[in-house]
């Protein structure tokens, strides 16, 4: 009996330690920049910085005034005014506003003293599949990486990535395979990713000839995971597009989290076998 409570004990252990790595909430950072109450920063689209923000529902987003003025952030826009989401009041500078998004939706926003800042929340289902073909189902691969599938099953995608980390680029490979694991050539896509909301690296028509290419991030803000968007155009040679096959248009994302690696891996393996052996001696199935 003291075998299978052991057993059970390093399988809750596990769980416990995988369960941070799919964690879908977060909070972003939003800062409203000096020199905002004085007009031109909207030529720029730096008012709020950064301007658009995409966020899955749960998240929140923290505004901070870096300015010397008091400003809002108001929900709606200044040609039609506050529509009743979420709004701030006057906050002062260094201070801070806060707000957490539960539904879906785009939410437009706007400084009611200074109407030319504005900016936009942009919130959408996390791990579900989309009716316009997005799919965000993500499975974990352990160390850094994630492998997301086409709806029809036919391309997955294995992305992977050094751990994020402040001050540094952060080397991202993405692989296509087929159902049987085999390389998938001539692949030809989209990728965009994104850190705390912040766009890190953008590239289109992107051709894999081998099934694998690698991406250099520019340098990231901080240690938080990358949220990578992948958007599959076609199988085929880049110059004949007519004749392209496979999962056409379809997107598919991930988010690459440093937390799940080796360690959580081991510990749930040692987990598996501690109670496969016990159950085996015992004849027992154990209750977790």
């Amino acid at each position: 009996m003291k075998k299978i409570a052991l057993g059970s004990i390093l399988a809750i252990f596990a769980v416990m330690a995988i369960a941070p790595a799919f964690a879908d909430h977060e909070t972003v950072d939003v800062s409203i920049p000096a020199g905002s109450s004085s007009p031109g920063c909207e030529a720029t689209n730096e008012c709020y910085n950064p301007s658009e923000v995409t966020i899955d529902v749960g998240s929140e987003i923290v505004w901070t005034n870096e300015d010397t003025a008091s400003h809002t952030v108001t929900s709606g826009t200044a040609d039609n005014g506050p529509d009743g989401n979420f709004d701030s009041n006057l906050f002062l500078s260094g201070t801070t506003f806060s707000h957490k998004f539960e539904e879906e939706g785009t939410y437009p926003y706007f400084c009611l003293v200074h109407p030319w800042m504005a900016g936009s929340v942009i919130v959408q289902a996390a791990a579900e599949e989309h009716s316009d073909g997005e799919m965000t189902t993500m499975e974990s691969d352990g160390d850094h990486g994630a492998m997301v599938m086409s709806q029809d099953g036919s391309v997955m995608v294995h992305i992977d990535s050094d751990e994020p980390a402040a001050d540094t680029e952060a080397m991202v490979s993405v692989e296509f395979v087929d159902a049987d694991g085999n390389p998938i050539e001539h692949v030809n896509f989209e990728i965009n990713i994104m850190q705390d909301g912040a766009t890190v690296l953008s590239e289109t028509s992107q051709h894999s000839h081998s099934g694998v290419t690698e991406f250099t991030t520019e340098t990231l803000s901080s240690d938080s995971p990358l949220d990578v968007q992948v958007t599959i155009l076609g199988i085929g040679l880049p110059d004949d597009e007519a004749n392209w096959t496979g999962p056409m248009g379809e997107t598919v994302s991930a988010q690459v989290v440093p937390e799940f690696g080796p360690l959580a891996m081991s510990i749930l393996a040692v987990a598996i076998v501690s109670i496969v052996a016990v159950t085996a001696r015992s004849k027992v199935i154990p209750r977790l």
